[in-house]
């Protein structure tokens, strides 16, 4: 430990009382320093105390806070030493000392400049969590892995972190290396720390860790480093001051989970975060400081992740430190010789694609903070596959790896911002927020309207649509007639749960009644999960013809309808960003068939909208309404409606008993009233 001195230090004498052996010469140098400032008994007093102390370490504390006190209460200095003594064994270097120096870590030539700017800023004591991402070979991980080599020194500095933190002296004090799995967290950061401390002199010298141990690092003073499942119950009873949770953006998102306690969506990320910053807030929170430092890792993926989420908070919460940087970032000399390329990242109507000089010139103005520049060298990747080099390499999210909906700019011209929504705004949750049914806004209300409902209870939203159909259109090749129906949508709402609470389905179906009362000829509802049997109870006693329909079943015909209608141009809908971003969103894995939502995301309003253009279409009462001739109808509907039949799986809603005389006067009554306009 390096004493340090305000005043000139006089050179060290002998004393022929003192019988001072081999002792170090820095000691000696107190001895000299007390001699000039203090009585002469007094201070060989206070030497001959010193040199009763065996330890080397405990002795030069102990001369350290002599001349502290002299410093002090003598010559009047303030806090020179910078440290609290009764809390460190000796005082903490600065972070860039630590990673660089030869007597630490010695990884000076190791470490990027901008990595190590980024290690000093990061661990300044302002913050308490950072989001580390970006494209690949950015140092993201090394980051991660470097302040929690410097937050592990910061323990092993001080004479008792249990007593500093006011805790049972006989548990431990955690690091946590947290993945997807145990198995990873073991083999990748945790393997590369451990390698790392390993070969740190300091640690090596000074505050070693048990060898014999391989799934863990034991320390002295019970501080403990442990590689740990993803699971939020991994580290439960435990003192975790900080850690790596590492692809937290990989980790899995389950709707309708069993884990769940609502059989709602499993977000893996979220219950693991919140389960370790709970833990880390019980334990280490005094006078609303936290130590050490909590690294949330993972490259990006799509839009609403947990890391654009927590950068979201950043931007508020000034604990949280943010690093996003790219590979050219971080080593600007080995990038760009070549040139660089302009990438379009694209939006929610446009596909990102690389640009020509001619094209970039051309964008406009408001558009330029969409174009990236990146280096020559990556040209290949991006012409190859430019969603994934943007996540990987720019380290910039997409909306989707395998997209549903390819026909981007066909889906955007569906909205319409001159057609309104019977639904006064969306979203509502029916508590702090409600709304108002336009009936201005209905559009020929007696043309029969299908309502499909995507429900959800405490932690989703719900998704629901009504629609009806305004005419027929002949898709069919040249030559060969096929009439496709054309799907007004008069409104879609989504129902988000209230604070702390679920999502009441009555009110759902008192929005369908009440809009009947109103004049809307809604005649079908149909629901995506059994629960709703009481709602489609009370609503088939008020005359409507209830069912179920999922639009998780595969292949998801729904979907593959509802597409066709918005390729087609046959679908018209109320503006509306969120349904277009949901849609934009939809995956196809490429393996089950299934069409879902990216991690993050969500479908309640796509769904809704689905179950509408499919049970409209597969309806008979509209075709024989519009009187389109049986060889007219395209040959995909015929057959899904007869393997429905073959299966006996047809819903519910499509047994019309149209032969009864209730159903033929009903049409006939709307007939008459299409007829009278």
């Amino acid at each position: 430990m390096a004493l340090v001195f305000v005043r000139p230090e006089p050179e060290p004498d002998d004393d022929p009382e003192l019988v001072l052996g081999d002792m170090d010469v820095r000691h000696l140098r107190v001895y000299a320093y007390l001699k000039t400032f203090l009585p002469y008994y007094e201070a060989q007093t206070i030497f001959l105390a010193g040199q009763k102390i065996h330890d080397m370490d405990e002795r030069t504390l102990f001369y350290a806070q002599a001349v502290a006190r002299v410093e002090r209460d003598v010559l009047g200095a303030k806090n020179h030493a910078d440290i609290d003594y009764a809390t460190y064994r000796w005082k903490p270097v600065g972070v860039r000392e630590f990673i660089c120096s030869p007597d630490f870590l010695n990884k000076e030539r190791e470490i990027y400049p901008p990595v190590l700017d980024a290690a000093e800023e990061l661990n300044n004591g302002q913050y308490v969590e950072a989001v580390l991402t970006g494209g690949i070979g950015s140092g993201k991980t090394t980051l991660a892995l470097y302040t929690n080599a410097y937050q592990l020194y910061l323990l092993s500095c001080m004479r008792s972190p249990h007593l500093m933190y006011g805790l049972d002296p006989s548990s431990e004090i955690l690091l946590i290396f947290q993945s997807i799995t145990k198995h990873l967290a073991l083999g990748v950061d945790y393997q590369r720390f451990r390698s790392m401390i390993d070969g740190a002199p300091y640690f090596r010298k000074r505050f070693p860790f048990n060898l014999n141990w391989s799934v863990k690092m034991v320390f002295p003073n019970r501080i403990e480093v442990h590689p740990v499942a993803g699971t939020e119950t991994a580290a439960i009873g435990q003192n975790v001051m900080g850690g790596v949770i590492d692809e937290l953006n990989y980790m899995a998102v389950i709707e309708k989970s069993r884990v769940a306690v609502d059989k709602g969506t499993y977000d893996q990320a979220i219950l693991v975060y919140n389960s370790i910053a709970r833990r880390r807030k019980s334990r280490f929170m005094e006078n609303g400081k936290m130590p050490g430092i909590l690294c949330l890792v993972s490259s990006k993926k799509f839009p609403g992740q947990f890391t654009d989420q927590k950068m979201a908070e950043a931007e508020t919460d000034k604990s949280i430190y943010v690093y996003d940087k790219r590979v050219w970032e971080i080593k600007p000399d080995d990038f760009g010789k070549m040139g660089w390329v302009n990438i379009f990242v694209g939006d929610m109507t446009r596909k990102p694609r690389v640009l020509t000089d001619e094209e970039t010139e051309a964008f406009d103005p408001e558009d330029r903070p969409l174009i990236i520049a990146v280096p020559e060298e990556f040209r290949g990747e991006f012409e190859k596959d430019v969603i994934n080099a943007l996540r990987e390499i720019a380290g910039i999210s997409t909306l989707s790896r395998h997209p549903y909906f390819l026909e981007v700019p066909k889906v955007h011209q569906a909205f319409r911002k001159d057609q309104p929504s019977i639904f006064s705004q969306s979203p509502v949750d029916f508590v702090t927020t409600r709304i108002t049914l336009l009936k201005a806004a209905f559009y020929k209300p007696q043309l029969p309207r299908f309502a499909h409902v995507d429900l959800a209870l405490s932690n989703d939203s719900a998704g629901m649509t009504i629609g009806t159909v305004t005419g027929f259109r002949d898709v069919g090749p040249s030559g060969a007639a096929a009439f496709m129906p054309d799907v007004r949508i008069d409104g879609v709402l989504e129902v988000r749960p209230p604070k702390g609470s679920e999502i009441q389905i009555s009110k759902l179906r008192d929005v369908i009644i009440a809009l009947i009362r109103m004049g809307l000829n809604i005649r079908w509802v149909t629901f995506d999960q059994f629960q709703s049997s009481d709602a489609q109870q009370i609503l088939r006693q008020s005359g409507l013809i209830t069912g179920h329909q999922s639009m998780d079943e595969m292949p998801c015909r729904a979907y593959d309808f509802t597409k066709s209608a918005f390729y087609e141009g046959r679908v018209a809908l109320p503006w509306d960003p969120h349904l277009q971003k949901e849609i934009l969103m939809l995956e196809k894995d490429v393996k089950s068939g299934r069409v879902d939502h990216p991690p993050g995301g969500s479908k309640d309003c796509a769904d809704s909208l689905a179950g509408v253009v499919y049970g409209l279409t597969m309806r008979r009462e509209i075709w024989a309404l519009y009187k389109i001739p049986i060889l007219m109808i395209p040959q995909a509907i015929i057959a899904d409606a007869g393997k429905l039949e073959k299966k006996n799986e047809r819903p519910e809603y499509q047994d019309v008993q149209a032969d009864t005389d209730a159903e033929q006067r009903h049409q006939n009554r709307v007939l008459a009233s299409l007829q009278r306009r």
